[in-house]
This record gives C-alpha cells, structure tokens and sequence, in this order.
C-alpha cells in the first residue's frame, strides 16, 4: 500500500466496502471508464480487497480504506462510496437495477458502451499455478463452493448443505472430477471432492481458468469464474433477483414463487424456494452446459 495523496487532473476517487464480489463488480466499472476515457486517474480506497486490483492497468492506485479514514478522515468522505446498498432497497424496487449499473451512475462519468465482465489481472507465475497437476485430473472437470460466509446478510442464498451432499454424490456417480474451493472455515469438504480450498483468491482465480464449469450460490466465486470466463451454474432460488448481481453468460437458477425474490435478512421458516432446486434438477443443469462447452486449454 502506497501512501494515499490527492493529486491534479482528472481523477476519480472511490470508496468500495463489502465483499469480493462487489470488489470485482467494481473492476468492471473502471475497465468500461478507462476504455472511454484513457486519461481518467482512478484512485481506489477498499478494504482487505486490494488483491483483486493487484497488476490492474485501469487502477491507478489502490489504498487499504481503514488507513486512509485514520490519516485523512475528510479525504475518505470526499470519496464516492459504490457500495452503499441495502437489500430493502432491491426488496421495494419492482424493476433494480444492475449493481455494476448503480456503481456506473454513481461515479457520475457518462459512459456511453459500459462494460460488465469483472477483470482481475493474474501473473505468469500465477497463471501456471498447479499447472502440471491440474492437467492430469480426469475430465470434466468442475469447481464447487458450497458453502459461505456465516455473517452474510441474506443467508436465504445459501443451497442447504444436505443437499449439496446429496449433489456430490451424483458428481461422483457420474465421474466428474469435483474442486471444491473456498474457505475451510466455512463448512466441511463434500463427500468424493478434492480438496482445493483456503488458496487465497488470485490463486482460485487461475484454477477456475481450467474448470469447464463452476458451481455455488451468487457471492464472490461467481463474478471470479466471470471474470475468468468459466461458465457457472448459480443456484440463486428465491433470495435474491438475477437482474441485481448475476450475468446473463452463467446458467441463473431460480424459482418462480410469489415471494420471490425475498431479500430476507433471516433464515426462511419454509423455504419452498430450496425444495424446488432439487440436486437432479442442478445435475440436469450442469450436463447441459457441458454438452455445449468445449475443453479448455491447460
């Protein structure tokens, strides 16, 4: 981290909260203002991201948020904050928005041709990470992350975990060779995966490059797999709307139910939404999209 100073010219100071997914959202905000405007100085204050913008050429600079709010209180609150939501806002809003469209208004820079796909810039050496390994597992080869953070705001998102059991025993029926990603932390290793999680997020990033598909609910593996070009399955069931956080290149699977989507900040008591995503149903999904995919280069 360098030492944030305020400099002439055009420049855009933003302020980026909240988790990875929102960080690479961002990425693509900078990418469509930089392809418009080349001049433009983008200038990011985020907080324990600051990997996803390592090696960016559209980030002029990035800063850790919480020392620039001690150093220079008055310059963190002159910067645009992009990702200051509440889901209540989703939840009373017949027609949202795109958030990476929200990010694009708030920075206040008319860009006629915006840009959706999240970018993060990996280095050699990290693109032939595990190279040699990875290109002797069987194929298909495919990525889940069943689990998530416990502090999450709508735990509805989350696939109830007897069922991605229950989904890992077809994986393993089938003879597709299963990753799981993510952080151990989180919740146990699924039955027949191979254990690829706590690799930091640059290092999931060139694994998921290799994967001919990725699995999870909507959350920061999703936008990393876009950003790498996997394509994903995204079991979204009734949470949350497709129209605010996913992409239309991803398989979205959704419900459609009365009450969906609920933006509930709080466990459903009957979660009908869930019933409906049933393991085979993800299974049909999956085999679907690796008909049409081709493999992909180690």
């Amino acid at each position: 981290m360098a030492e944030f100073t305020e400099n002439a010219g055009k420049a855009l100071y933003v302020s980026i909260g909240h988790g990875f997914g929102d960080n690479l959202m961002a990425s693509a905000v900078f990418a469509g203002i930089k392809a418009e405007y080349p001049d433009m100085r983008i200038f990011v204050l985020t907080k324990r991201r600051s990997e996803i913008f390592e090696n960016n050429p559209e980030i002029t600079a990035c800063y850790d948020a919480r020392l620039v709010m001690e150093k220079n209180p008055s310059l963190y609150q002159r910067a645009i904050p992009l990702t200051e939501y509440s889901f209540a806002d989703f939840r009373n809003d017949p027609n949202p928005r795109h958030m990476i469209d929200r990010m694009y208004d708030l920075t206040g820079i008319n860009v006629k041709n915006r840009i959706y796909k999240p970018r993060i810039y990996l280095t050699a050496r990290e693109l032939r990470y595990r190279k040699w390994r990875i290109s002797r597992l069987p194929r298909p080869l495919v990525a889940i992350a069943p689990s998530g953070k416990i502090t999450t705001k709508i735990p509805n998102k989350f696939y109830e975990i007897e069922k991605w059991h229950q989904f890992a025993a077809l994986l393993k029926k089938e003879n597709i060779t299963t990753l799981q990603v993510g952080d151990k932390r989180e919740g146990p290793l699924l039955e027949g995966a191979r254990d690829w999680r706590n690799l930091g997020f640059r290092k999931t990033a060139s694994l998921l490059r290799h994967c001919d598909a990725v699995i999870s609910h909507e959350g920061g593996i999703i936008h990393l797999a876009t950003a790498v070009s996997t394509p994903a399955i995204v079991i979204v069931g009734g949470a949350e709307d497709t129209r605010v956080f996913c992409y239309p290149s991803n398989i979205n699977i959704t419900t459609d139910l009365p009450c969906a989507p609920c933006w509930l900040e709080k466990p459903c008591d009957k979660p009908v939404c869930k019933d409906m995503l049933t393991p085979e149903l993800i299974m049909t999904k999956l085999k679907e999209l690796l008909a049409k995919s081709t493999v992909k280069p180690i």
